[in-house]
């Protein structure tokens, strides 16, 4: 069977890497060509791993082994420099399926943080999708545009907005909305006049005051309908040798996830088509 074509197995120059040590630790650093990347005080040269296929595993002078990888999705969220909370990588799965956002979709995002969901939309929407970010805060912005850059590359699909989203959102039949901000029934007006019939308004919610809020007003408001409230917990567990137990600490509640999908302006009347018997 020929090889299927995808990611590269080389590891490239200027490229994120995980080292993973016995006790499954992961260190996050980036390979830069001429240069050294350390794990507790210990330096390596770049060039040793640069080229090397992923999955290499280095001795180090103490003789402790470590695994380099390439951070997932997951590995990478929790090590990023933020000054606001991201979604974390339980919560962005859900969020990706129930609104459904596939290759190819134009999608907007409304709070922009420090672009960990943004790396989540860019990834799902693909190269021939499109992807329009708000953000109030300029600094966020800058912050983001530096975090797409280092860890998905070039990003011609996307744009930035410096702009309140309260004031109004630009685009037209948008397949989706990811809102992320604390007063998401402030925007339905705009999202409503943002999405296209079926769209998918998807909003992150860390208190249920807030779900309470906002499910109240999506379902005073005749543009949405089909409304779901979900929240995800994610619990790890140890298998050893002589052991199989959960773990004593576990991600719980984050946030809760709200969804409502954007109805058409009209409605059918169906009548009865049953013609009556003779007789009756």
């Amino acid at each position: 069977m020929p090889a299927m074509h995808g990611r590269s197995a080389l590891l490239r120059d200027r490229e994120a890497i995980v080292l993973v040590d016995r006790k499954e630790r992961t260190y996050l650093r980036t390979l830069r060509r001429g240069g050294r990347i350390a794990v507790r005080g210990t330096p390596i040269a770049a060039d040793l791993l640069i080229g090397r296929e992923e999955g290499v595993r280095i001795e180090m002078p103490s003789g402790e082994r470590l695994l380099v990888l390439r951070p997932t999705y997951a590995q990478l969220i929790p090590s990023l420099p933020r000054a606001a909370q991201p979604i974390f990588p339980k919560d962005i799965g859900p969020l990706l399926l129930w609104a459904d956002i596939r290759p190819g979709d134009t999608v907007i995002e409304v709070g922009i943080g420090a672009g960990a969901t943004t790396l989540a939309l860019l990834r799902a929407v693909g190269p021939t999708g499109h992807l329009v970010s708000y953000e109030l805060r300029a600094d966020f912005a800058e912050r983001a545009r530096a975090t797409v850059e280092r860890h998905h590359g070039p990003a011609a699909n996307w744009r930035v907005r410096v702009a309140d989203a309260h004031g109004g959102l630009e685009e037209r039949d948008v397949d989706a909305l990811v809102v992320d901000l604390p007063e998401p029934w402030g925007l339905l007006a705009a999202a409503a006049q943002a999405l296209r019939p079926g769209g998918v308004l998807a909003c992150f919610l860390p208190t249920a005051l807030q779900v309470k809020t906002l499910v109240d007003a999506l379902r005073a408001h005749d543009a949405f309908g089909a409304d779901e409230t979900l929240e995800t917990l994610l619990r790890h567990w140890h298998v050893g040798p002589r052991s199989v137990r959960p773990q004593h600490r576990m991600v719980a509640h984050t946030g809760f996830l709200v969804f409502a999908r954007r109805l058409a302006r009209e409605s059918l009347v169906l009548r009865s088509q049953l013609t009556p018997s003779p007789g009756l």
